[in-house]
């Protein structure tokens, strides 16, 4: 049974692609808890990060200011 978008799991490389920033990047965000992730890994963390958890984190950071 294919996996609903929703429930798609997208790894560290996919997340930093969509969000334009390094892979250490979203390592430290994962690491500091800023991003929910899964450790799949065993001898070293590989995170797995939801569609819906990515969602959460990207609301979480926009702001209502506009730059002029």
């Amino acid at each position: 049974m294919p996996e609903s978008q929703d429930e798609q799991m997208l790894t560290v490389k996919q997340v930093a692609e969509r969000l334009n920033v390094d892979e250490k990047t979203v390592r430290r965000w994962i690491q500091r808890g800023d991003l929910v992730a899964l450790n799949i890994g065993r001898l070293r963390p590989e995170y797995r990060v939801s569609r819906v958890n990515l969602n959460d984190f990207m609301q979480s950071r926009q702001t209502d200011r506009q730059d002029n």
